[in-house]
């Protein structure tokens, strides 16, 4: 009988994956970093299903060098989130560091190979840890409705780095102790599952990203003190609802920041200081808020209200209505009018 060893299996899936988001990955540039960081991620599973399926001591050599690519890549990717213009920079030159230590580590001192790839899981985790607790607002390329998920699939992914980190470890030790005994069962039933979330967490994070608007970008203000907050959050929510911004499903907080003329941080910090919620959560109140008015006063199906008030999922719809309402919009809507009559 055929056997297909599992990380063969976990890539079809993450195959599967990359061509059903491919055109929606591809259509930006932070999309088509998370959809190379899939392919990497479907390599270093096909390699791995190789190595334990056949004898082929070569893989040896180009796992490693896997290994530290995915995790620079996935900075980069995530990073990518968090600013307009190109992903890749020329002072970016340092990430070239652990590409250059894994190769010399192959070629000259083979016993520092595990070492290499613990430092540089370890910290790339770091990186995007410290991107994280910045908050959603640091995701400025992010829907408004995709920046939680976002920023849950950044976690995810720093906290499997960390876990592939321990993995790596504990397979050195097992080649150190038992000649390597235990690694293939290690390797399928651990580290394999961790590049499948891996997987996910990607594609979950580069579908969120969209499209900055057209307008030119403002002048830099240096300090908050130079921009009145009450008076930018006024000229904010006249965007945002008397213009009805908020129906754009599109909407970020580049977006956003250039339909003000000011830059996003300010942005961040106008809406931070006066009403003490981040941007996505403001900007999800307003279409709340907009929901229950459509609600109350009209018959149109929660469906249809949920993509008039700038909505694409209904989970992420009812999640927020819910955390405004403490009710379902069926259940809020019953009330309002049971109120009426």
């Amino acid at each position: 009988m055929l056997s297909v060893p599992i990380p063969i299996v976990v890539s079809i899936v993450l195959i599967t994956l990359m061509l059903m988001h491919r055109e929606q990955l591809s259509s930006m540039p932070s999309g088509r970093w998370f959809l190379g960081l899939l392919v990497i991620y479907v390599i270093s599973l096909v390699l791995i299903g190789l190595r334990w399926a056949i004898p082929a001591p070569q893989l040896m050599r180009v796992l490693p060098i896997v290994a530290v690519v995915w995790c620079v890549v996935a900075w980069l990717a995530f990073r990518s989130l968090s600013r307009d213009g190109p992903v890749l920079l020329r002072s970016d030159w340092p990430h070239l560091v652990p590409l250059v230590a894994i190769v010399l580590a192959l070629v000259a001192a083979p016993i520092w190979i595990e070492a290499v790839i613990i430092v540089c899981n370890l910290f790339y985790a770091a990186l995007l840890v410290r991107l994280a607790l910045r908050g959603a607002d640091r995701l400025r390329l992010v829907k408004f409705t995709a920046t939680q998920t976002s920023l849950f699939a950044l976690w995810i992914t720093a906290a499997l780095l960390v876990a592939s980190a321990v993995i790596e470890f504990v397979i050195w030790l097992d080649f150190a102790l038992y000649r390597g005994s235990h690694a293939a069962r290690i390797v399928a039933w651990v580290n394999v599952p961790i590049l499948l979330f891996m997987g996910v967490a990607a594609t979950t994070a580069g579908q969120a990203v969209t499209e900055s608007a057209d307008e030119p970008s403002p002048q830099p203000v240096d300090t908050p003190e130079q921009t009145d907050m009450a008076a930018l959050l006024v000229q904010l929510e006249e965007l945002l609802v008397g213009q009805q911004l908020y129906t754009d499903a599109d909407l970020n907080l580049q977006r956003l920041a250039r339909k003000a003329g000011v830059p996003a941080r300010q942005v961040s910090r106008a809406v931070n200081s006066q009403t003490q919620l981040n941007v996505s959560q403001w900007v999800n109140a307003a279409r709340i808020r907009a929901a229950c008015d459509l609600l109350r006063d009209t018959d149109t199906p929660v469906t249809e209200i949920m993509h008039q008030v700038g909505f694409v999922t209904k989970s992420n719809f009812n999640r927020e209505f819910r955390r405004a309402t403490s009710q379902s919009p069926s259940e809020w809507r019953k009330q309002a009018v049971d109120m009426d009559t």
